[in-house]
């Protein structure tokens, strides 16, 4: 709850939302994923046996991770191992991509998600990103300032407060922001 102002969804009040219902409209991806020791399948559905393979399936290829798949010897049966660690840093955060997308959420948060990866693995994540444009609200929280450069609008935060907000674009004409000094160290 909010201890200053008002936090509202389509135009309601947050309060007036059932929290359950609400956080079935959400997906997140952390920077540090958490994978069980079962299958990719199973990785991806995580618990939600409402969800069809076939939203599964268009899930992997939203998240840029389908090729890989379906290229294992084991395909969606592969076996990812305890915290995933039969699979690459990259893949095991296009696998959490997947999980959230295949929940069909409104809104997608990724907390650093793009953090630890290689260039590669960034670059398929961007590109999935970019696909969902329009589709769904993308909340991406980076320090990288080229994780957001392709953002409609950024906010900066110091010390728990928006110290600044607007299109990269704007924020790069402007030499005293902090979009602009990290973009440019």
């Amino acid at each position: 709850k909010p201890t200053g102002g008002d936090i509202v969804i389509d135009g309601k009040p947050i309060s007036a939302v059932a929290s359950e219902s609400w956080r079935r409209r959400i997906g997140y991806v952390a920077q540090d994923v958490f994978l069980l020791n079962a299958s990719i399948e199973d990785n991806i559905r995580f618990y939600r046996s409402d969800i069809s393979k076939e939203a599964i399936v268009e899930a992997t290829k939203q998240a840029n991770i389908h090729d890989f798949i379906t290229g294992l010897p084991e395909g969606f049966n592969t076996l990812t191992g305890d915290r995933g660690v039969m699979l690459s840093g990259g893949q095991r955060q296009r696998v959490a991509l997947a999980r959230a997308l295949a929940g069909e959420p409104a809104l997608l948060i990724l907390d650093e998600a793009t953090s630890a990866l290689d260039h590669e693995s960034e670059k398929l994540i961007h590109e999935s990103i970019r696909a969902l444009h329009g589709k769904m609200t993308v909340l991406i929280v980076a320090h990288r300032p080229s994780t957001v450069a392709e953002a409609d609008t950024i906010l900066v935060l110091s010390n728990g407060h928006i110290t600044e907000n607007g299109s990269p674009e704007k924020l790069l004409k402007n030499h005293d922001s902090y979009f602009y000094k990290m973009q440019r160290t």
